[in-house]
């Protein structure tokens, strides 16, 4: 007889169970996902070692416009390949512009300078000199993109690790490994308004920090204090940040991952921190990219195959394979 219950109860929780599981809705394909938000896409200088792609997302609703760039320095490959991860989300509201390639001559090169230098030492450049520079259009480009948006996120890659003060010779306050830079945390315009980046940088942190389980690798806010009289980064004064939040007057924060770990996990990072940027500045979404670090890494290995029969480049032979130290890095919550 208590055999005959067990049995009963069994068959009574797999059917139960299974229920639950097919009442369940499955998330929004792609294509249901374009129903809801508007996708355009347009290449700047066509047909040159320059060119680049940039993407509009709309979402139905209203809400903040968040500029997302990448490849401003080609040998930071993780932070390309972050900002096309974002291609095709789906968002509810607000708009989202995606400039994955800024620098694709440095980009190509795998190296820091494109044809004009450090691209992001060029948002300074003086009106009597600048047409000399052959990144000057481009940089132009990103300037009237700055104009449309109200937050713009850099994505950057660096080796070792941020901290405040010197704890070790790979942490310290000349490293720029996982954290949220900021030119200042208050910036008060003539008008006596203020902007906030520090407190926008300081929750985006916290939003990433939550995802994050190892404290090794958390982001924390790096405030180079850009214009002040001791500043230590007097060449921050000709970057895309300092350009966007002083002349255009927007939220602009650089976003850097460590190099010290494979390139899924780096992309990870960097995913875990736009998306912590979408959700504080108030977009929401149908779907974000993933922030597993092992299934970016088959994305990754995917895309190289792709790269193979004709398709765009993936990883430049870099390991995919996560770093056996890192595994325990990242804990990564549904979105």
């Amino acid at each position: 007889m208590a055999n005959h219950r067990r049995i009963k109860a069994v068959v009574f929780f797999t059917v139960f169970n299974a229920f639950l599981f097919l009442s369940i809705p499955s998330p929004p394909s792609t294509e249901e996902r374009k129903a809801f938000s508007v996708y355009q896409q347009k290449t700047y200088f066509p047909k040159t070692s320059q060119a680049l792609t940039v993407h509009f997302i709309s979402g139905p609703g209203k809400g903040p416009t968040v500029l997302v760039f990448g490849g401003i320095h080609g040998d930071e490959e993780a932070g390309y390949l972050t900002a096309e991860r974002f291609i095709h989300v789906g968002i509810k509201n607000g708009n989202l512009i995606l400039v994955p390639r800024l620098n694709g001559v440095a980009i190509k090169k795998r190296q820091r300078q494109g044809l004009g230098g450090d691209m992001n030492r060029l948002f300074d450049l003086p009106e009597t000199t600048r047409h000399r520079n052959p990144d000057a259009k481009v940089v132009d480009l990103a300037k009237s993109l700055i104009q449309q948006a109200d937050y713009v996120i850099n994505l950057h890659q660096a080796y070792d690790f941020y901290a405040p003060r010197w704890i070790s010779r790979e942490r310290n306050p000349s490293k720029w490994g996982q954290c949220n830079v900021i030119d200042t945390p208050i910036y008060y315009l003539h008008n006596g308004d203020k902007l906030e980046p520090g407190r926008f940088a300081q929750m985006v942190s916290q939003r990433s920090n939550e995802r994050i389980k190892n404290k090794k690798y958390q982001f924390l806010v790096n405030n180079t204090n850009t214009g002040g009289p001791k500043t230590r980064h007097e060449e921050q004064k000709g970057s895309l940040t300092y350009y966007a939040l002083t002349k255009q007057h927007k939220i602009a924060l650089a976003v850097e991952a460590t190099k010290n770990c494979s390139l899924p996990e780096a992309i990870a990072f960097l995913t875990i921190a736009v998306n912590s940027a979408l959700g504080e500045a108030g977009i929401q979404s149908y779907f974000l990219p993933t922030e597993d670090f092992l299934v970016i890494g088959r994305e990754i290995n995917a895309g190289k195959k792709k790269s193979k029969t004709g398709g765009q480049a993936g990883t430049h032979g870099r390991s995919t394979e996560p770093a056996a130290a890192f595994n325990d890095a990242l804990v990564f919550a549904p979105t």
